[in-house]
């Protein structure tokens, strides 16, 4: 190459080709972009073993992107060192490796800790802000999450009712997500949130957002999602887990994060809205009769 990018050109084109790549490489970009650290702390092998793939095909994809060889990408990468959020995964490893036996329960608690740790490092205050203040003024808001996903959809969902109307989840019962799709306009904003391996739904959501012009939040476990090119904000969780199966609740502590800016951004209307829902369920029985003191 005549110049080196910078880490943030070679990232930024890796996202927009990653889904023209073959499988293994997108693999090996997918991994570099959400963790450039690793490229200057571990080996060649090593990242390759953490992205699930070969060493020959890390090799591969520096050629695709234009270098020499590795050592010529990896330069990149050092040049703009940085310490990052994406330690917090290598403290949970290290944590877990430590636990000498203490069991199951303790190692998913520490990597909770940590997912939520990487969330917060992970997730400029501006960005959450922008995205608040997206979702707060759109004339309605969507929520997409399928799958394990649909647990801190619903709970966005539910918070997010609490402080103003016109808030739907896609594809719920009684719905069709064709249909629900069909409804996006220009005034609207759709909250996405997906981990790997992503839900097939997840190509519906990008086309209908493209074709709509609807604000798109994403919140993802990599900046390289489908999704990303149609995303106005880019949200960030872990979903790295020691148990049989991966974690929500960094995704939980965005959503909760999102609906307390909101909060901030509508101020008076939202506050009236919850303290009349609020008395509306003492009303309807739907609270304990046993009031709180006022």
């Amino acid at each position: 190459m005549t110049e080196a990018p910078t880490l943030e050109a070679l990232s930024q084109r890796m996202i927009a080709e990653i889904d023209a790549l073959p499988r293994r490489l997108a693999d090996g970009a997918r991994y570099l972009i959400d963790h450039p650290d690793d490229v200057v702390l571990l080996s060649m092998r090593e990242i390759a073993t953490r992205a699930g793939i070969a060493p020959a095909t890390l090799v591969r994809l520096a050629r695709t992107l234009g270098f020499a060889d590795w050592s010529e990408l990896r330069a990149v990468y050092a040049n703009s060192f940085r310490t990052g959020p994406a330690r917090y995964a290598d403290k949970a490893v290290a944590a877990v490796q430590q636990d000498n036996g203490a069991g199951l329960l303790s190692e998913t608690f520490r990597a909770q800790e940590a997912s939520l740790a990487f969330a917060l490092e992970s997730n400029a205050l501006e960005d959450i802000t922008a995205a608040a203040r997206t979702l707060a003024h759109a004339e309605r808001i969507y929520v997409a999450a399928f799958m394990s996903c649909r647990g801190p959809g619903l709970t966005f969902t539910y918070l997010c009712k609490m402080l103003r109307p016109n808030v739907e989840f896609l594809g719920s019962e009684g719905s069709s997500l064709v249909a629900d799709l069909s409804m996006l306009t220009e005034r609207d904003a759709v909250l996405s949130i997906n981990f790997q391996p992503y839900a097939r739904e997840i190509d519906m959501v990008a086309e209908a957002v493209a074709k709509s012009g609807a604000s798109l939040i994403s919140l993802a476990d990599s900046r390289a999602t489908p999704l990303q090119p149609h995303a106005s904000t880019c949200l960030l969780f872990s979903a790295e887990s020691p148990s049989f199966f991966p974690s929500v609740i960094s995704a939980v502590g965005v959503v909760e994060g999102l609906a307390a800016a909101m909060l901030t951004e509508l101020q008076d209307t939202a506050m009236e809205r919850i303290g009349h829902i609020e008395e509306q369920l003492y009303t309807s029985g739907s609270y304990h009769a046993h009031r709180r003191a006022r």
